[in-house]
């Protein structure tokens, strides 16, 4: 089976455009209750979907970050990044200096103002638990990263992806951004179809 993480402030939903595989699980970010690390949460997702290393795990954006915490307890077959990140190296610098910020944010606040737009991006956000965002976004700048196995890593990622700088070594989607499980969901299914 592989296990599909979604990005923060996102749902399964992230995968709506995907055709169903029986060989492929969506899932959900479980219910926060204190965790203090992205490996304490990692842990709660292999226990909550039973997910073991004989299965393959991988994560859009966080998903693939809490996807390369599994990996690090589990030793899965293969680990799937979309628009994710091996180091905090690889994240826009801005962007990490403002992990912070979700802290002095009415999170909660900007969640319900999401509520009354139609957009399923701001429905995801609008549904997700907030202290979740800001303790994961906290999390980040003590982020290690992964240093394990490459020749198991799928990195699929958008040539216009301004939030993760796109390596080298993965699949590039052109004209692509940050959101590439949504808008090039077909590209992404592609890449991933012989998993």
């Amino acid at each position: 089976m592989l296990y599909l993480l979604p990005g923060m402030g996102a749902n399964h939903q992230m995968y709506k455009d995907w055709n169903i595989r029986k060989d492929v699980e969506f899932i959900d970010w479980p219910a926060y209750t204190g965790e203090t690390t992205f490996e304490e949460i990692a842990k709660k997702i292999i226990q909550q979907y039973g997910i073991t290393s004989n299965d393959s795990i991988g994560g859009s954006s966080l998903g693939g970050m809490i996807a390369i915490e599994i990996d690090k307890i589990l030793d899965n077959k293969k680990l799937v990044l979309i628009g994710s990140a091996i180091s905090k190296q690889e994240i826009n610098s801005i962007l990490l200096s403002l992990s912070i910020l979700p802290n002095y944010l009415p999170i909660g606040l900007i969640q319900s103002l999401s509520k009354k737009l139609t957009n399923i991006l701001f429905e995801m956000f609008a549904n997700t638990d907030s202290t979740f965002i800001k303790v994961t976004s906290s999390y980040l700048k003590n982020w290690q990263g992964y240093a394990g196995n490459k020749e198991k890593l799928i990195r699929i990622y958008g040539d216009k992806d301004w939030i993760i700088s796109c390596p080298e070594d993965a699949y590039i989607i052109k004209n692509a951004g940050h959101l590439i499980a949504m808008t090039h969901a077909a590209e992404c299914e592609e890449i991933l179809k012989d998993i």
